[in-house]
């Protein structure tokens, strides 16, 4: 019984922190294919209104309730608790080794959170997804794969957003905990987390000021180094983000342009990181799979 409250308690956390909201996972994607549109396939391209409708799609599931099947599977997949675990560079890239180690250090399974491995996840589909579309024997198989990827990339746009909100990376994740030491007083206010993501997102912040601090695009040379080098900078804004939001930064009602500038970098790594994200898996589509002979 214990355990299965402990469950619930965090559906209903994670059900309530989404991170960006519509409008900003909207973004991600858009800036994403803009950023990477050039260096992929054209599919990809005549897709974009697809791929871009598919950044929320993970939150949508959630309108099948909170006790569902579909939450029950994927809800901790918006998060990662890093102060449950420690050094996010320590995260080991199997999913089922790492909730073994989580389970050693009794902590609850789906309390931590599998935003990492929900990431890489998606990478691998979309890898395989572009590795049958250049490998397909009919019309019909490449039409199928073509779909397959247009869908992951945007469903894997989705998480990589989340990854970026410094909020999704740790147990302060909507106003500090009142069971955790707080010495500089930073908020225990618990619509922060809804504010900051959506309620400013949607009166200030529009995709015209997010472009300029895009980054080029580039192979990653590591994914799984790369994921967790981005998750550690997202943490690392956490308490910058508190201390904006003391400022009043964060106010929907008066915009200010640190608080604006802020989150606009916040956005515009994760539109980044997804293109980067796409645009290595394009060319690991390319490539020998890991184990098997070139053709």
């Amino acid at each position: 019984m214990r355990t299965l409250c402990a469950v619930l308690v965090c559906l209903l956390i994670s059900t309530s922190a989404a991170a960006w909201g519509e409008k900003g996972h909207l973004m991600v994607n858009r800036l994403a294919i803009d950023a990477a549109a050039s260096k992929l396939p054209e599919f990809m391209n005549s897709a974009r209104e697809r791929i871009v409708y598919n950044g929320p799609e993970p939150d949508r599931w959630r309108e099948e309730g909170r006790t569902s099947v579909m939450n029950t599977v994927q809800a901790a997949d918006h998060f990662f608790d890093s102060e449950l675990w420690g050094g996010i560079s320590t995260i080991e890239p199997d999913r089922y080794s790492f909730m073994e180690k989580v389970a050693a250090k009794k902590v609850e399974l789906v309390q931590i959170g599998y935003l990492p491995y929900a990431i890489i996840e998606n990478y691998g589909k979309l890898v395989n997804a572009f590795r049958f579309w250049r490998n397909a024997r009919t019309p019909q198989d490449r039409e199928s794969a073509r779909e397959n990827a247009v869908y992951v990339a945007g469903v894997m746009g989705h998480y990589v957003g989340d990854g970026s909100m410094p909020m999704h990376m740790t147990i302060q994740y909507n106003g500090w905990l009142d069971a955790s030491p707080n010495p500089k007083n930073f908020t225990k206010d618990r619509g922060f987390h809804s504010r900051y993501e959506a309620a400013y997102v949607n009166a200030a912040i529009e995709i015209a000021a997010v472009q300029p601090k895009m980054q080029g695009l580039r192979r990653l040379p590591n994914v799984w180094d790369s994921i967790k080098q981005y998750l550690t900078l997202g943490l690392s804004e956490l308490e910058p983000a508190y201390e904006l939001e003391k400022a009043g930064e964060f106010n929907p009602q008066q915009p200010r342009p640190k608080g604006t500038a802020f989150i606009a970098v916040e956005l515009a790594r994760a539109g980044t990181m997804l293109g980067n994200l796409w645009y290595t898996a394009w060319l690991e589509s390319g490539e020998p799979a890991p184990g098997q002979n070139a053709r």
